[in-house]
């Protein structure tokens, strides 16, 4: 009897506990959801924070724009999963996804936030599917809504015809001019400026896949009909105030040691000192040796193996380090570029060039090369630069594409992306210590978590590659 009351006095109290559970375990100081300008601004400073440590560690390397004196296997082709960025780029839609959510629920609907987040989401999964191939996209997010935690892998085409839809309603909800109230770190709700955003990434994936699909009449109807880039005042740039700390430019947060380990490659010393091009001063710095010429600027062959690299040339200090600013005074005209004018004026030169737009290809091309050195800061005789041979435009892809290759300092992983379409510009060749078989590489591994925590969707994806190797072409490049 005595246990009996027992466990009824145990059921009334839990009983009691549990009535208004729910209020009496909720802290109305900590709100449930955030609205989507503080989610806003921590995805672009995340996303574009990344991009910045793409381009310095892998872009800038692969694009053969630097080269590595230490640690020198990415230099060399001997290439993991990189699942550090696979891990960044989902974790960073997982946000995107929270601002779509908030942008559309009834009492905090907002079409321009919710443009903005599919204009990150579009940039996002363009990185994911270019770096890896067939990637999960229409599953990949499911798991915080309905428990999919095994999300299949999509198809490169369908996810490119994905972003591409993605973009056009980006604009279109655009167009509606519903006002923010803060988080945009790009273009400080300037909305104009994100429908010239959305416009210009179609045309950079229209161009993407153009060897799979005939885009002329869609790049045509944008340029014709919708806002683009204008002039580097609608570059999409994150800036770093030098001033904070905080906001730094992201190479600068890291050591100096490790900031030394890039260096100026041999193949961009050539074409810079050949064109007698100033960004070799922009980007890069003469050796420290003081018994050389105090002008003279030496650069690191691409692909050296560690004992190569360390000893080339006698040894560090006879080899060009990069530009300190950028260490150093992370200067507010570098910050971390999503897209640039220069780019999508290399984009609708080569478009011309190919018969796909109206327009005059010289023009365009002219417009990308001075747009970059206005970029840049860089004083240069354009009138003299653009009339040499090499630089001087004559109807040939290979012009455009170098030219573009150098605009693309900095900027993620866009050149590597251009010479795995184009094969341009020829002088990206496997350096003599590679680990390839003298092949440069088109795709990262697949991460190790994806084999044992998606093994289902994971052999389907590698069937369609016939293996997982940094070999296996993707299909706009096939």
């Amino acid at each position: 009897m005595k246990q009996f009351k027992t466990m009824l006095l145990c059921i009334l109290i839990f009983a009691g506990c549990t009535d208004d559970f729910e209020d009496i375990n909720t802290n109305n100081n900590e709100p449930e959801t955030v609205s989507p300008n503080l989610l806003l601004s921590t995805v672009l400073s995340k996303t574009l924070t990344d991009q910045v440590n793409t381009g310095w560690s892998n872009g800038n390397i692969v694009a053969q724009l630097t080269a590595k004196i230490n640690f020198t296997d990415f230099d060399r082709y001997n290439w993991g999963s990189e699942s550090g960025k696979w891990n960044d780029y989902y974790g960073n839609l997982t946000e995107v996804e929270l601002i779509l959510e908030s942008a559309r629920a009834e009492e905090s609907k907002n079409p321009s936030y919710e443009a903005m987040a599919l204009i990150v989401k579009s940039w996002i999964y363009s990185n994911l599917t270019d770096s890896w191939g067939e990637v999960p996209y229409s599953e990949a997010i499911k798991g915080q809504t309905d428990g999919e935690f095994q999300p299949k892998y999509d198809s490169q085409e369908s996810i490119y015809n994905g972003i591409l839809a993605d973009l056009t309603a980006a604009d279109g909800l655009l167009t509606q001019g519903v006002p923010i109230f803060g988080g945009d770190l790009l273009y400080d709700g300037d909305l104009l400026a994100w429908r010239k955003l959305a416009n210009s990434l179609q045309l950079r994936y229209l161009m993407r896949i153009s060897s799979k699909v005939d885009v002329s009449s869609q790049m045509q109807q944008i340029i014709d009909n919708k806002p683009i880039f204008e002039s580097n005042e609608d570059n999409a740039v994150l800036i770093y105030p030098a001033a904070s700390v905080a906001t730094s430019f992201p190479i600068g947060r890291g050591r100096i040691g490790g900031f030394d380990e890039h260096r100026l490659s041999e193949t961009s010393e050539a074409v810079l000192k050949g064109f007698g091009d100033n960004r070799l001063n922009t980007w890069f710095q003469p050796t420290d040796n003081p018994n050389d010429d105090p002008t003279l600027f030496v650069g690191l062959p691409n692909g050296l193996s560690e004992n190569n690299a360390s000893t080339f040339n006698g040894g560090a200090s006879n080899v060009s380090r990069l530009n300190q600013g950028l260490f150093f005074d992370s200067p507010d005209a570098v910050g971390g570029a999503l897209m640039q004018h220069a780019e999508l004026q290399f984009i609708l030169a080569e478009a011309a060039q190919r018969g796909m737009i109206t327009g005059d290809g010289q023009t365009y091309y002219e417009e990308g090369v001075k747009s970059s050195f206005e970029y840049w800061n860089t004083e240069q005789d354009l009138t003299a630069y653009l009339s040499q041979p090499g630089v001087a435009y004559n109807g040939e892809l290979d012009v455009i594409m170098r030219q573009k290759w150098l605009a693309s300092f900095m900027v993620g992983l866009e050149a590597w992306y251009d010479f795995r379409r184009t094969g341009l510009p020829e002088e990206i060749q496997p350096g003599q210590d590679n680990v390839n078989d003298n092949q440069v590489p088109v795709r990262f591994l697949y991460p190790d978590q994806e084999q044992s925590l998606n093994a289902e969707n994971y052999q389907q994806a590698i069937q369609g590659l016939g293996s997982d190797n940094i070999n296996a072409k993707g299909w706009w490049e096939n």
